[in-house]
Formats: structure tokens, sequence, C-alpha cells
């Protein structure tokens, strides 16, 4: 009998189990939310990150933000600091920035990682936060507008061309622009001219200019045209008069 009852005490779990040291000790998780990206005003992202276990204990804990699809400065506002927890609270959030804007892209995430704890145990550090696109896909196109001009009787004018683009894209975007004659000669009335033009993420707008020769005799309208090619986007508008007027 007496050696049933001292077997039966060796079998009873003893204080320092797992489960009794948790008991004892505060638990660091922190979760995976997603905000919606917007197109203007301010957007956040608000991580939550719970403690478990030992409220009557004060908790610190650092935290910082990680690049995976999203880049710091273009997709979010990188943030770091110290949480403190005190006595009784269970729970404390973070906000990052998020940086808006109305480039049609995929869904991007980045992480908030747990490092540092006082008083606690880390036992999920690392919230992926996902940011979802809400911008409507817009097929890349090229278009350039006319320009209708006095020439001068002397020196020389500028003729400036606008070449747009109809969505912001996050890619460069590259076009060549050359002039041709119609009724204008090149060297006599403007002249030649072909430049590349480079649209850098999220540029919608380049000007091409041509340099038009001033006339002093009195004479019809002279036209030329300026012609997009080369590019890898669609052309809604490939071609532009430059219409040379004669007068001051």
């Amino acid at each position: 009998m007496h050696s049933d009852r001292l077997n039966a005490r060796r079998r009873r779990p003893t204080f320092d189990s797992m489960e009794e040291r948790q008991l004892l000790t505060s638990l660091l998780l922190v979760n995976n939310p997603s905000v919606t990206e917007g197109t203007g005003g301010t957007t956040a992202m608000t991580f939550t990150v719970t403690r478990v276990g030992a409220p009557d204990t004060s908790v610190e804990v650092d935290y910082g933000t990680a690049d995976r699809t999203a880049v710091a400065g273009a997709d979010y506002v990188r943030t770091a600091g110290t949480l403190t927890f005190a006595p009784g609270e269970m729970a404390k959030t973070v906000s990052v920035p998020i940086v808006t804007d109305s480039i049609a892209e995929s869904n991007e995430s980045f992480q908030l990682r747990l490092s540092g704890a006082v008083n606690s145990t880390i036992v999920q550090g690392i919230g992926t936060g996902v940011i979802l696109d809400d911008d409507v896909v817009v097929a890349p196109k090229l278009s350039v507008a006319d320009v209708r001009m006095q020439r001068g009787l002397t020196g020389m004018r500028g003729a400036v061309f606008t070449v747009s683009l109809n969505a912001a894209q996050r890619t460069p975007v590259s076009v060549l622009a050359s002039t041709a004659n119609l009724t204008a000669i090149a060297g006599v009335d403007y002249q030649a001219k072909a430049e590349l033009l480079t649209f850098a993420p999220g540029e919608t707008t380049k000007t091409f200019s041509v340099s038009v020769y001033g006339k002093t005799t009195a004479s019809a309208d002279a036209i030329f045209t300026v012609n997009l090619t080369g590019t890898t986007v669609g052309l809604a508008r490939a071609t532009a008069f430059g219409i040379l007027r004669y007068g001051a």
C-alpha cells in the first residue's frame, strides 16, 4: 500500500511542466492584416500585437517593418518603435501609413517583425500585411496633339508638341517622336528632329519641341507632322500636325 501511494505521487505532473510555465509567462503574437490601397488621402495598415498570459506584469517589445513585394517609400512608410504593455493591457496596435496611387498593379505585401521582448516570449513574431490594389487596369496608349502657331517674321520659335500617356505606369515607357514634311520643308520652314521620349514611372505627359523659322514674305500655312513610333504600348493618336501660319 505504501509503495502504491509513492508511485502515484511520482506520476503527478510537476510544477515545472510546460503548461505551468506558460501560465507564468507572457506570450506575444502579431496578426496578418490587409487594407485597400486607395487613390488619394491617407490610408494605414493596422497590425495588432496581442499578449497572452501573465496579465499583471509589464511587457515591452520592439517592432519594425520589412519589405516583401511592397517597398518602403514607394508603397508604405517604413515604421519602427517599441510597444509597452502596462499591467492589464493585453493588446496594442501599430499603424503603418500606406502610399496611395492610381496605378493598376498586383497586390503587394510587407512585414511587421517583433524583437527584443522584455518579460515576455515571442511566439508569432512576424505579421504579413497585404496591400489590396483597387485601381482599374487601363491598357497604356500614347497620343500626340496638334500645334498651331504664328511662325514670326524673323528668328526662330519653338513649336511645342505634347505627348500624353493615358494611364500612369509602374515601369518606364519610351516612344520615338520624329518630324516629317508635308507642305512645310525641313531646313526651310523648320528644323528636322527625332527624339526618344521616356516616361518615368508615374509620368503621363512629355513635350517635344521643334524649332520653326520665321518668314518675311506672306505665304499660305505650312504644315509638317510629328509621328510616334518604336514603342511597346498602344498608339491612340500617332500623328500630329504642326501648322505654321504667316505673321508675327
